[in-house]
């Protein structure tokens, strides 16, 4: 017996400027791209640091990935079937493909790739519980029960990449993180700590025909006027994670922008030492109280997106049963009085300080015309880790939460919402949501995993849990004589396909 595959309602990426595309594709040719920040940790798959993960797709495959319309398709895997109980997932795999060490691929180097993910390891991926090669060519996951993450993780995730085991075998994971050993199409050639990487064409890559480029050459430049003038020169063919900024001026001058949701930005409360917090009335007044549109528009230069839940309004998750919370001062106000503060009150905010501050003076300004101060800290990266990772907050103040926005909304969820999860350990979840959770991950039909999803959506509405603000865009500028930049498929930010069919 099959199990049903469940798909996925995708976000869908935004071309500001459209891209003409070319039938016949050209071959040769190296593709340039500037970064704003270098990579450091790209190479070994379980290491890579999120920051890298536009360095690293061009070197590595997946058993699966996301097509379009977030259907599933094959890649070193030719097929996969799901046990009838739900606990297990069989891979056959794809025949006569080797790691650019020479080293075979196959069900020894999947089980290898996969027991770094397990433990006694650091576990990646909840929910298997052991790998079998069955024969040369396959390999059975077995899982604790039937998961419907499981096909998104291993077709999404940066750990999932498939890395040579005799290379790691022999130099070590210190070596392998910055020395990329994968099926890819492209090679490592060079890499320098400044941020300059080439890489060259592979020459035995298993899809016929592909890629198309000679190489790709990356350079980290963080200067957004610098990057402007490199791409408008033709010095360049793209700016990956352009600034919003440099972006829309790149927009309006004509050249193609590619959007797609980075994080969903919200403000997170620790409600069990702060009593004015801790009632509903006052969370949301503060929601009331924003101008989002205005703030998106004006100082986001429309590249920012307004949100009114813990998912944007693209996601098959997004619940119309939840009236947006738009600006609306005077129900700030009457909240206010209502909960006892028709004065208003202070409270202190702990933000990160790159974030986006123009957009959160405007939050600033916006509670402070209704009397409510909020007290901005604008902290290190380091600062900001310890109090999202250790919970090392200010005793009844607010953090900034970004949470991840997928193609698959149950995905992030699943990470950040549930009553343990490990980030924002201050942050009091409403009650049943674990139960919500558990039964969207064991749902066997996407009706069903769609419309639970939306309920646990709902719950965190109506608990005004946290205020949501905008989507933080991940943005590509990209030259219109380049096709198929790859930089994200189907608005999925760990969907990258870079260079592999570009040209």
């Amino acid at each position: 017996m099959l199990i049903p595959t469940i798909c996925l309602v995708v976000s869908v990426w935004v071309a500001s400027t459209p891209i003409l595309a070319q039938e016949t594709p050209v071959r040769g040719g190296i593709f340039k791209v500037l970064m704003t920040r270098p990579g450091t940790a790209f190479g070994y798959p379980p290491k890579i640091a999120s920051r890298d993960r536009n360095f690293s797709p061009p070197f590595f495959d997946r058993l699966l990935t996301l097509a379009e319309g977030g259907v599933y398709k094959p890649e070193l895997a030719t097929s996969w079937q799901t046990s009838a109980d739900g606990k297990s997932i069989t891979f056959k795999l794809r025949q006569g493909v080797k790691f650019h060490d020479g080293t075979d691929f196959n069900a020894q180097a999947v089980k290898s790739n996969f027991a770094a993910l397990l433990p006694p390891n650091p576990v990646i991926i909840e929910g298997i519980t052991s790998v079998d090669a069955v024969d040369p060519y396959t390999v059975r996951v077995n899982l604790s029960g039937f998961n419907n993450l499981i096909l998104y993780q291993i077709a999404s995730n940066f750990e999932c990449y498939m890395y040579s085991p005799t290379a790691l075998q022999k130099n070590g994971v210190d070596w392998a993180t910055t020395h990329p050993v994968g099926t890819g199409p492209f090679k490592l050639e060079s890499w320098e700590r400044t941020g300059r990487m080439k890489m060259v064409r592979n020459p035995d890559y298993w899809e016929k025909g592909l890629p198309y480029l000679d190489g790709i050459e990356i350079d980290a430049v963080a200067e957004g006027l610098t990057q402007m003038a490199s791409f408008k020169a033709g010095k360049v063919h793209a700016i990956y994670d352009a600034i919003h900024s440099i972006a829309a001026q790149l927009r309006d001058a004509g050249y193609p922008v590619l959007i797609a949701p980075g994080s969903l930005y919200s403000l997170s409360f620790d409600i069990k030492n702060n009593k004015i917090l801790a009632d509903k009335r006052v969370r949301q007044a503060i929601e009331y109280a924003l101008d989002k549109e205005g703030i998106c528009s004006g100082p986001g230069l429309n590249i920012y997106k307004p949100v009114y839940q813990i998912v944007p309004e693209t996601s098959s998750a997004y619940n119309k049963a939840c009236p947006p919370r738009k600006y609306d001062p005077a129900k700030a106000k009457q909240l206010l009085a209502e909960a006892g503060y028709p004065n208003g009150f202070t409270f202190k905010a702990f933000l990160q300080d790159s974030t986006w501050r123009d957009g959160l003076t405007a939050v600033q300004a916006n509670l402070a015309s209704i009397g409510i101060k909020m007290d901005i800290n604008y902290v290190s990266t380091a600062v900001i880790n310890d109090i999202i990772l250790k919970g090392k907050l200010e005793p009844g103040a607010t953090c900034q939460m970004g949470t991840a926005v997928y193609s698959y909304a149950l995905f992030p969820i699943d990470y950040f919402w549930r009553s343990d999860a490990l980030e924002y350990p201050f942050v009091v979840k409403p009650a049943g949501i674990d139960d919500l959770i558990d039964k969207a991950k064991s749902a066997r039909d996407d009706a069903s995993m769609i419309k639970t999803t939306q309920a646990i959506v709902k719950l965190l509405y109506d608990d005004e849990t946290v205020v949501p603000l905008w989507v933080t865009p991940r943005i590509a500028v990209v030259d219109k004589s380049v096709q198929n930049a790859g930089y994200f498929i189907n608005g999925d930010q760990l969907n990258n396909k870079s260079g592999r069919s570009t040209w």
